[in-house]
């Protein structure tokens, strides 16, 4: 099968140059001659060239003037441009290579530098669209790589959070309850000014994910506290307590072996602090008001709203309004007081994800 040959535009307003290119270049390439600038760019809007040989000094519009309509066009600025022109001046020259020519060929031309040129060119844009070819297909690679290596990450996370859910006997996953109430709570705090000039510094995805990992620490609560049917005595209940410090050490130890994962820090935050109170009597380091972290603030009253409305073997299951009842009676002694009110305005969100896990029990 005969190769195609490739198109060249040949622009200018003199029949017997025209005639002349035509003739140097027909036997290698396919030729169109144009007369102006004005029919030039008409063409363009039909078909497109590997190349454009355009004369400079037309009547009417100029092939300054044509190259600048070529170029402001994305659709055709990538055609090289070669000039074509009489005269034989330094600033002639410069002033179409600004404007975007690839080359600047004074006539009258020799027929075997002009093919050089043009093979020239005609070489350079190949490789332009084998590189800009390249890199698109590098970016999906890169793209697909990390997609796989984001949800080896996540299937991780859930993983891990599901073998705690599982030694601690958790029903509904509760985890992911609880991640979808932040959810919702973040998104009611990106309006607030006082929140979101915080939450903007935020990784807010990483943020999210993070939360999963929140109870991570109960891996290393010894059975007969995690999984004891009736309520805990004080002994029992200062080694429930550990968890928090547990989660921080395990997450700085894999913080150790992977270091530059942002939903690490936050996970480590939620770990150790979710159980900090407002008022300053919660654990690990009874830390008071804004000292706890705004994103275990958070987790606070997601957390406790969860284990609320969920039934354990010492403790009914309460029901959505009576949890809301509870949430709203611990603003500013167990939960941040505004953080409190927003979560407690958002009831009918949080209440769909509630009952959907009833629903799906």
């Amino acid at each position: 099968m005969e190769e195609r040959k490739k198109c060249i535009f040949l622009v200018d307003d003199n029949i017997l140059n025209l005639n002349v290119g035509k003739a140097a270049l027909q036997h290698k390439y396919t030729i169109v001659t144009i007369p102006s600038g004005e029919k030039l760019l008409s063409l363009l809007d039909k078909m497109k060239p590997e190349l454009i040989l355009l004369d400079i000094d037309m009547p009417g519009m100029s092939g300054y003037d044509t190259i600048k309509i070529i170029k402001a066009n994305p659709e055709i600025a990538n055609i090289p441009v070669i000039f074509l022109t009489g005269k034989n001046e330094a600033d002639s020259e410069i002033l179409g290579l600004s404007l975007g020519a690839v080359d600047y060929i004074t006539k009258p031309f020799s027929q075997s530098i002009l093919l050089m040129r043009i093979e020239l060119h005609l070489l350079l844009q190949t490789q332009k669209e084998e590189l800009r070819e390249f890199n698109i297909n590098l970016q999906k690679m890169v793209e697909e790589r990390t997609n796989e290596i984001n949800d080896l990450q996540n299937a991780v996370i859930m993983w891990a959070a599901e073998v705690i859910e599982f030694r601690d006997e958790e029903t509904g996953q509760h985890v992911e309850r609880v991640q979808k109430y932040l959810e919702i709570l973040l998104n009611a705090m990106k309006k607030i000014e006082s929140y979101s000039m915080e939450i903007a510094k935020w990784d807010t995805d990483a943020f999210l994910k993070s939360a999963i990992l929140h109870d991570i620490g109960k891996i290393k609560i010894r059975d007969s506290v995690l999984l004891k049917e009736s309520r805990l005595d004080d002994e029992e209940m200062d080694n429930m307590k550990l968890h928090s410090i547990y989660g921080k050490m395990l997450l700085e130890n894999l913080q150790n072996r992977v270091p530059n994962q942002t939903f690490l820090d936050y996970a480590k935050t939620l770990a150790h602090r979710h159980h900090e109170r407002w008022d300053g009597t919660g654990y690990p380091d009874k830390l008071h008001g804004e000292e706890i972290p705004l994103q275990a603030r958070m987790m606070a009253i997601a957390d406790v709203y969860d284990a609320l409305i969920t039934a354990r073997p010492y403790k009914k299951a309460f029901s959505h309004e009576e949890a809301m009842e509870i949430i709203s009676l611990g603003g500013g002694s167990q939960f941040d007081p505004e953080l409190t009110k927003l979560f407690v305005s958002l009831s009918d969100k949080i209440r769909d994800i509630s009952e959907g896990r009833k629903n799906a029990e």
